[in-house]
């Protein structure tokens, strides 16, 4: 991979073009396969970044290419995925007249079923896995701002250990942080575990800051979590921790006392008042969201060794009539265990 390489971006959202206007920023030649609206707005404005340790940094729409046509892709040494999880099947199938065998292509999205799609229908390209820890939220029309902490983790070992570090080196130069890890698979199933709250976020109808200083919405999470923890465990997979956070102990965590709660995540995450889960802003923008993919998931897993998952089902059911109602819904913390069932 020449450095800077040419870095196209497959479903430029939220994460996609937060990650690719920051490659971009760091000299590096991006296209963003997005919406026109994005291309119209990054016209008009430029693509502004920032962030919650303060980086604001505005791209002039003359530093990158934003498109509606995956042909535009062809010839890119790296291609990142980061589409929604329903979108990941019709993206692969759009992209694979256009890239070239042996294209460097990593899935940042959530989910622990995308890479494998991904290498299905792309069988000529180096496919990596990967994971976005933080949360970015599309503020206005070309503005996109992280609102939490961590670091990328894309998945390391042979015989593509020269691909990924190629790409961690491309992140460095964005000065944004990256770890090559070779259990991927457990890291993913980890980062699902902790994404159960986004569907908690999404009920609650408060900024993360806001739905975390509760004690009972934290409650809600730490049962999806923790049947979710079982049910993973019994089906023989593992989880790891990214970074700081820690899958197995956040349900202890969740429902601690609200002064040990505060303490305990001050050292694990960052999170500004702004920041919200990308399902609420899914919910707000009348769109399709990945409950399927996250809570879903676990539902799926519960069925496919004989068990049952009800609160994360129940969770699943309750976002499923948001997404009906095309509404974000704001229910309260001690009406939210009452439907989920978990005792008060």
């Amino acid at each position: 991979m020449r450095n800077p390489v040419t870095i196209g971006v497959a479903g430029a959202g939220s994460i996609g073009a937060y990650l690719g206007g920051r490659l971009a920023a760091a000299g590096h030649r991006v296209v963003l396969l997005g919406r026109q609206r994005l291309a119209d707005a990054v016209a008009d404005q430029g693509l502004r970044l920032t962030a919650l340790d303060g980086f604001d940094q505005t791209v002039g729409a003359d530093a990158l290419e934003i498109t509606t046509d995956p042909a535009a892709l062809a010839g890119c040494d790296l291609v990142l995925v980061t589409t929604k999880s329903h979108d990941t099947e019709p993206m692969a199938r759009s992209l694979a007249p256009h890239l070239n065998n042996g294209t460097t292509v990593v899935s940042f999205q959530n989910g622990v079923r995308n890479p494998a799609v991904l290498r299905e229908r792309l069988p000529g390209m180096h496919v990596l896995a990967g994971m976005v820890p933080y949360n970015v939220i599309w503020t206005d029309a070309a503005h996109f701002h992280q609102g939490t902490s961590g670091s990328l983790v894309v998945e390391t070992g042979e015989p593509l250990d020269h691909v990924a570090r190629a790409v961690g080196e491309a992140f460095k130069q964005a000065e944004l942080p990256m770890v090559l890890d070779e259990d991927i698979d457990a890291v993913q199933w980890g980062k699902l575990v902790v994404n159960l709250n986004n569907a908690t976020n999404a009920l609650s109808g408060l900024p993360l800051q806001e739905q975390l200083a509760d004690r009972d919405y934290r409650r809600a999470t730490a049962a999806a979590q923790r049947e979710a923890l079982a049910l993973i465990t019994a089906a023989g997979f593992a989880v790891k921790r990214s970074g700081k956070m820690l899958p197995t102990l956040m349900p202890k965590i969740l429902v601690a006392p609200d002064w040990l709660f505060r303490r305990v995540a001050a050292g694990m995450v960052k999170v500004d008042p702004q920041a919200r889960s990308s399902m609420w802003e899914d919910l707000t923008r009348g769109r399709k969201t990945e409950i399927d993919y996250l809570n879903g998931e676990i539902v799926r897993l519960a069925e496919s060794i004989g068990r049952q998952a009800p609160v994360n089902a129940a969770v699943c059911r309750l976002i499923h009539a948001a997404e009906q109602a095309q509404a974000s819904p704001q229910i309260g913390s001690q009406a939210l265990l009452e439907q989920l069932g978990v005792r008060a």
